[in-house]
Protein backbone atom coordinates (compact mmCIF):
# COMPACT_ATOMS: atom_id res chain seq x y z
CA UNK A 1 0.00 0.00 0.00
CA UNK A 2 1.45 3.40 -0.97
CA UNK A 3 1.86 6.22 1.53
CA UNK A 4 -1.03 8.14 -0.04
CA UNK A 5 -3.35 5.13 0.03
CA UNK A 6 -2.37 4.40 3.64
CA UNK A 7 -3.14 7.98 4.62
CA UNK A 8 -6.47 7.81 2.81
CA UNK A 9 -7.39 4.83 4.90
CA UNK A 10 -6.24 6.46 8.14
CA UNK A 11 -3.26 4.11 8.43
CA UNK A 12 0.40 4.80 8.98
CA UNK A 13 2.80 3.55 6.27
CA UNK A 14 5.65 1.15 6.95
CA UNK A 15 8.91 2.90 7.87
CA UNK A 16 11.62 2.49 5.24
CA UNK A 17 11.71 -0.47 2.90
CA UNK A 18 12.49 -3.83 4.50
CA UNK A 19 15.24 -5.80 2.80
CA UNK A 20 14.48 -8.66 0.44
CA UNK A 21 13.25 -11.73 2.25
CA UNK A 22 12.14 -9.81 5.34
CA UNK A 23 8.43 -10.29 4.73
CA UNK A 24 9.00 -13.95 3.99
CA UNK A 25 10.39 -14.26 7.51
CA UNK A 26 7.70 -12.17 9.21
CA UNK A 27 4.73 -12.78 6.94
CA UNK A 28 3.51 -15.50 9.32
CA UNK A 29 2.74 -12.77 11.84
CA UNK A 30 0.70 -10.69 9.41
CA UNK A 31 -1.16 -13.49 7.66
CA UNK A 32 -1.45 -16.39 10.06
CA UNK A 33 -1.27 -19.68 8.21
CA UNK A 34 -2.98 -22.97 9.04
CA UNK A 35 -2.00 -24.62 12.31
CA UNK A 36 0.18 -27.70 12.33
CA UNK A 37 -1.51 -30.97 13.18
CA UNK A 38 -1.23 -31.35 16.96
CA UNK A 39 -3.96 -33.93 17.47
CA UNK A 40 -1.47 -36.59 18.57
CA UNK A 41 -0.01 -35.40 21.87
CA UNK A 42 3.38 -36.81 22.92
CA UNK A 43 3.22 -39.93 25.08
CA UNK A 44 4.65 -38.17 28.12
CA UNK A 45 1.54 -35.95 28.23
CA UNK A 46 -0.32 -38.99 29.53
CA UNK A 47 1.82 -38.98 32.69
CA UNK A 48 0.44 -35.56 33.54
CA UNK A 49 -3.16 -36.49 32.75
CA UNK A 50 -2.87 -39.71 34.74
CA UNK A 51 -1.42 -38.07 37.82
CA UNK A 52 -3.71 -35.06 38.15
CA UNK A 53 -6.96 -35.34 40.06
CA UNK A 54 -10.21 -33.74 39.01
CA UNK A 55 -9.78 -30.04 38.22
CA UNK A 56 -9.78 -27.88 41.33
CA UNK A 57 -11.60 -24.60 41.85
CA UNK A 58 -8.71 -22.57 40.43
CA UNK A 59 -8.69 -24.57 37.20
CA UNK A 60 -12.47 -24.35 37.08
CA UNK A 61 -12.40 -20.56 37.16
CA UNK A 62 -9.94 -20.42 34.27
CA UNK A 63 -11.99 -22.86 32.21
CA UNK A 64 -15.13 -20.86 32.90
CA UNK A 65 -13.39 -17.73 31.62
CA UNK A 66 -12.32 -19.55 28.46
CA UNK A 67 -15.82 -20.88 27.86
CA UNK A 68 -17.29 -17.42 28.41
CA UNK A 69 -14.94 -16.06 25.77
CA UNK A 70 -11.84 -13.87 25.76
CA UNK A 71 -11.92 -11.14 23.17
CA UNK A 72 -10.04 -8.03 24.31
CA UNK A 73 -6.79 -6.81 25.90
CA UNK A 74 -8.24 -6.95 29.41
CA UNK A 75 -8.95 -10.67 28.98
CA UNK A 76 -5.42 -11.27 27.68
CA UNK A 77 -3.77 -9.36 30.51
CA UNK A 78 -5.91 -11.07 33.13
CA UNK A 79 -4.86 -14.50 31.85
CA UNK A 80 -1.19 -13.48 31.79
CA UNK A 81 -1.53 -12.14 35.34
CA UNK A 82 -3.10 -15.41 36.49
CA UNK A 83 -0.35 -17.40 34.77
CA UNK A 84 2.39 -15.35 36.45
CA UNK A 85 0.72 -15.79 39.84
CA UNK A 86 0.22 -19.55 39.49
CA UNK A 87 3.77 -20.06 38.21
CA UNK A 88 5.11 -18.26 41.27
CA UNK A 89 2.80 -20.33 43.48
CA UNK A 90 4.19 -23.49 41.89
CA UNK A 91 7.69 -22.45 42.97
CA UNK A 92 6.41 -21.92 46.51
CA UNK A 93 4.60 -25.26 46.56
CA UNK A 94 7.63 -27.19 45.33
CA UNK A 95 9.88 -25.53 47.93
CA UNK A 96 7.98 -27.24 50.77
CA UNK A 97 9.93 -30.09 52.46
CA UNK A 98 7.02 -32.46 51.74
CA UNK A 99 6.06 -31.06 48.33
CA UNK A 100 6.44 -34.49 46.69
CA UNK A 101 6.30 -38.03 48.08
CA UNK A 102 7.58 -40.16 45.18
CA UNK A 103 9.54 -39.90 41.93
CA UNK A 104 6.20 -40.56 40.23
CA UNK A 105 4.86 -37.35 41.80
CA UNK A 106 7.90 -35.61 40.33
CA UNK A 107 7.17 -37.16 36.92
CA UNK A 108 3.65 -35.73 37.00
CA UNK A 109 4.92 -32.27 37.94
CA UNK A 110 7.71 -32.39 35.36
CA UNK A 111 5.25 -33.38 32.64
CA UNK A 112 2.95 -30.54 33.70
CA UNK A 113 5.78 -28.01 33.66
CA UNK A 114 6.88 -29.18 30.22
CA UNK A 115 3.28 -28.80 29.00
CA UNK A 116 3.34 -25.28 30.42
CA UNK A 117 6.51 -24.56 28.45
CA UNK A 118 4.78 -25.80 25.30
CA UNK A 119 1.88 -23.47 26.01
CA UNK A 120 4.26 -20.60 26.75
CA UNK A 121 6.01 -21.18 23.43
CA UNK A 122 2.65 -21.14 21.70
CA UNK A 123 1.72 -17.97 23.62
CA UNK A 124 4.88 -16.22 22.40
CA UNK A 125 3.95 -17.19 18.86
CA UNK A 126 0.39 -15.96 19.33
CA UNK A 127 1.78 -12.72 20.75
CA UNK A 128 3.67 -12.24 17.50
CA UNK A 129 0.48 -12.90 15.55
CA UNK A 130 -1.36 -10.32 17.67
CA UNK A 131 1.26 -7.65 16.98
CA UNK A 132 1.18 -8.62 13.31
CA UNK A 133 -2.56 -8.03 13.23
CA UNK A 134 -2.04 -4.57 14.70
CA UNK A 135 0.49 -3.83 11.96
CA UNK A 136 -1.82 -5.34 9.36
CA UNK A 137 -4.52 -2.88 10.40
CA UNK A 138 -2.04 -0.05 9.85
CA UNK A 139 -2.22 0.89 13.53
CA UNK A 140 1.50 0.69 14.21
CA UNK A 141 4.68 1.16 12.21
CA UNK A 142 6.58 -1.98 11.25
CA UNK A 143 10.08 -0.81 10.24
CA UNK A 144 12.96 -2.65 8.69
CA UNK A 145 15.14 -4.55 11.18
CA UNK A 146 17.59 -2.43 13.13
CA UNK A 147 21.10 -2.24 11.79
CA UNK A 148 24.34 -2.92 13.67
CA UNK A 149 24.67 -0.74 16.76
CA UNK A 150 21.01 0.31 16.66
CA UNK A 151 18.42 -0.47 19.32
CA UNK A 152 16.07 -3.33 18.53
CA UNK A 153 12.76 -2.23 17.04
CA UNK A 154 9.37 -3.80 16.45
CA UNK A 155 10.58 -5.96 13.58
CA UNK A 156 13.40 -7.34 15.73
CA UNK A 157 10.91 -8.00 18.54
CA UNK A 158 8.76 -10.13 16.23
CA UNK A 159 11.80 -12.09 15.11
CA UNK A 160 12.80 -12.61 18.76
CA UNK A 161 9.33 -13.86 19.70
CA UNK A 162 9.42 -16.37 16.88
CA UNK A 163 12.96 -17.47 17.73
CA UNK A 164 12.31 -17.98 21.45
CA UNK A 165 9.09 -19.86 20.69
CA UNK A 166 10.94 -22.23 18.39
CA UNK A 167 13.80 -22.73 20.84
CA UNK A 168 11.48 -23.55 23.74
CA UNK A 169 9.54 -26.06 21.64
CA UNK A 170 12.79 -27.69 20.55
CA UNK A 171 14.06 -27.94 24.13
CA UNK A 172 10.83 -29.52 25.33
CA UNK A 173 10.74 -31.98 22.44
CA UNK A 174 14.34 -32.98 23.18
CA UNK A 175 14.27 -33.22 26.98
CA UNK A 176 10.68 -33.92 28.07
CA UNK A 177 10.24 -37.56 26.94
CA UNK A 178 13.39 -38.91 28.59
CA UNK A 179 13.11 -36.79 31.73
CA UNK A 180 9.49 -37.72 32.42
CA UNK A 181 10.11 -41.39 31.66
CA UNK A 182 13.13 -41.57 33.97
CA UNK A 183 11.21 -40.01 36.85
CA UNK A 184 8.13 -42.14 36.25
CA UNK A 185 10.05 -45.43 36.25
CA UNK A 186 12.35 -44.63 39.20
CA UNK A 187 12.09 -46.81 42.29
CA UNK A 188 10.00 -45.51 45.16
CA UNK A 189 10.20 -46.69 48.76
CA UNK A 190 7.82 -44.12 50.24
CA UNK A 191 5.29 -45.67 52.67
CA UNK A 192 2.29 -44.07 50.99
CA UNK A 193 -0.91 -45.45 52.61
CA UNK A 194 -3.69 -46.92 50.47
CA UNK A 195 -6.52 -45.48 52.59
CA UNK A 196 -7.22 -43.36 55.64
CA UNK A 197 -7.08 -46.32 58.06
CA UNK A 198 -3.63 -47.31 56.84
CA UNK A 199 -2.59 -43.71 57.39
CA UNK A 200 -3.72 -43.72 61.03
CA UNK A 201 -2.04 -47.07 61.71
CA UNK A 202 1.24 -45.97 60.11
CA UNK A 203 1.26 -42.69 62.04
CA UNK A 204 0.61 -44.57 65.29
CA UNK A 205 3.61 -46.82 64.63
CA UNK A 206 5.86 -43.83 63.99
CA UNK A 207 4.63 -41.94 67.04
CA UNK A 208 5.21 -45.01 69.21
CA UNK A 209 8.86 -44.88 68.14
CA UNK A 210 9.37 -41.13 68.23
CA UNK A 211 7.18 -39.84 71.10
CA UNK A 212 8.66 -40.05 74.59
CA UNK A 213 5.33 -40.86 76.26
CA UNK A 214 2.74 -43.59 75.83
CA UNK A 215 1.05 -43.87 72.43
CA UNK A 216 -2.17 -45.84 71.93
CA UNK A 217 -3.96 -46.65 68.67
CA UNK A 218 -7.69 -46.68 69.43
CA UNK A 219 -9.37 -48.99 66.92
CA UNK A 220 -13.05 -48.25 66.34
CA UNK A 221 -13.75 -51.07 63.89
CA UNK A 222 -12.66 -54.58 63.00
CA UNK A 223 -9.77 -54.95 60.58
CA UNK A 224 -11.01 -54.02 57.12
CA UNK A 225 -14.55 -53.44 58.38
CA UNK A 226 -14.92 -49.83 57.32
CA UNK A 227 -15.88 -47.99 54.17
CA UNK A 228 -13.33 -45.47 52.97
CA UNK A 229 -15.93 -42.87 52.10
CA UNK A 230 -15.38 -39.40 50.69
CA UNK A 231 -17.14 -37.58 53.54
CA UNK A 232 -13.82 -36.54 55.07
CA UNK A 233 -14.36 -38.15 58.48
CA UNK A 234 -11.95 -41.06 58.14
CA UNK A 235 -12.42 -44.54 59.60
CA UNK A 236 -13.14 -43.51 63.19
CA UNK A 237 -9.83 -44.71 64.64
CA UNK A 238 -7.67 -42.24 66.54
CA UNK A 239 -4.39 -42.05 68.45
CA UNK A 240 -3.86 -41.04 72.08
CA UNK A 241 -0.53 -39.56 73.16
CA UNK A 242 0.43 -39.00 76.80
CA UNK A 243 2.86 -36.51 78.28
CA UNK A 244 3.54 -35.78 81.92
CA UNK A 245 1.00 -32.96 81.98
CA UNK A 246 -1.49 -33.67 79.20
CA UNK A 247 -3.24 -36.23 77.02
CA UNK A 248 -3.64 -35.52 73.31
CA UNK A 249 -5.80 -37.24 70.70
CA UNK A 250 -4.94 -37.23 67.00
CA UNK A 251 -7.77 -38.04 64.60
CA UNK A 252 -9.30 -37.50 61.17
CA UNK A 253 -12.47 -35.45 60.85
CA UNK A 254 -14.18 -32.94 58.58
CA UNK A 255 -11.60 -33.34 55.78
CA UNK A 256 -8.72 -32.50 58.11
CA UNK A 257 -6.25 -34.02 60.57
CA UNK A 258 -6.62 -32.53 64.04
CA UNK A 259 -5.43 -32.77 67.64
CA UNK A 260 -7.44 -32.17 70.81
CA UNK A 261 -6.29 -31.89 74.43
CA UNK A 262 -7.95 -33.87 77.19
CA UNK A 263 -8.05 -30.74 79.35
CA UNK A 264 -10.32 -29.12 76.75
CA UNK A 265 -12.81 -32.01 76.78
CA UNK A 266 -16.22 -32.37 78.44
CA UNK A 267 -17.64 -35.87 78.94
CA UNK A 268 -21.31 -35.91 77.90
CA UNK A 269 -22.03 -39.22 79.63
CA UNK A 270 -23.25 -40.93 76.45
CA UNK A 271 -19.91 -42.29 75.29
CA UNK A 272 -18.79 -39.11 73.61
CA UNK A 273 -16.71 -36.11 74.57
CA UNK A 274 -17.04 -32.54 73.38
CA UNK A 275 -13.83 -30.55 73.04
CA UNK A 276 -14.01 -26.80 73.31
CA UNK A 277 -11.14 -26.38 70.86
CA UNK A 278 -8.89 -28.31 68.49
CA UNK A 279 -5.72 -27.75 66.48
CA UNK A 280 -5.86 -28.51 62.76
CA UNK A 281 -2.73 -29.71 60.98
CA UNK A 282 -1.64 -27.83 57.87
CA UNK A 283 -1.61 -31.05 55.81
CA UNK A 284 -5.10 -32.32 54.97
CA UNK A 285 -4.50 -35.18 52.51
CA UNK A 286 -6.10 -38.33 53.94
CA UNK A 287 -3.29 -40.51 52.59
CA UNK A 288 -0.54 -38.07 53.53
CA UNK A 289 2.97 -39.32 54.17
CA UNK A 290 2.86 -40.81 57.70
CA UNK A 291 6.12 -39.15 58.71
CA UNK A 292 4.82 -35.76 57.62
CA UNK A 293 1.81 -36.20 59.89
CA UNK A 294 3.93 -37.56 62.74
CA UNK A 295 6.30 -34.60 62.48
CA UNK A 296 3.37 -32.18 62.65
CA UNK A 297 1.83 -33.93 65.66
CA UNK A 298 5.10 -33.97 67.60
CA UNK A 299 5.78 -30.32 66.75
CA UNK A 300 2.34 -29.20 67.94
CA UNK A 301 2.71 -31.14 71.19
CA UNK A 302 6.25 -29.83 71.77
CA UNK A 303 5.11 -26.25 71.21
CA UNK A 304 2.16 -26.73 73.56
CA UNK A 305 4.35 -28.27 76.25
CA UNK A 306 6.87 -25.47 76.01
CA UNK A 307 4.27 -22.72 76.10
CA UNK A 308 0.74 -24.03 76.69
CA UNK A 309 -1.68 -22.29 74.38
CA UNK A 310 -5.39 -22.53 73.82
CA UNK A 311 -6.31 -24.53 70.74
CA UNK A 312 -8.67 -22.30 68.79
CA UNK A 313 -10.33 -24.54 66.20
CA UNK A 314 -13.76 -24.62 67.84
CA UNK A 315 -16.00 -27.39 69.15
CA UNK A 316 -15.49 -31.04 68.22
CA UNK A 317 -17.35 -34.14 69.41
CA UNK A 318 -15.62 -37.52 69.50
CA UNK A 319 -16.55 -41.03 70.72
CA UNK A 320 -14.61 -42.38 73.69
CA UNK A 321 -13.42 -45.88 74.42
CA UNK A 322 -11.99 -48.46 72.00
CA UNK A 323 -12.84 -51.82 70.49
Amino acid sequence: MSSSRAAAHGRRPLENSPPAGFWEDLGMFINKGPEADVTAAPGWHEVFRRGVREPNDLVGEVRTAVEHGMHDPVDSLEMVSAAVETTGATVTALSSPWSLYTPQDAATVAAGLFVQLEHQARALQELGYAVGRIAGRGETVLPAPAGPGQEANLADALVALQSVSQQVRALVAHHAPGTVRALDTAQSFAPVPADVHETVVAVAELLAEQHTGTVTLNRRHEEGAFEDSEDGFGCGCDITLHTAEEEYTFYRGDCAWSIVKDSDGRDLGDGSTVYDAHETLSVSLKTAHPQQLADSVLRIIADDQQEPADFTGGLRSMPTGGS
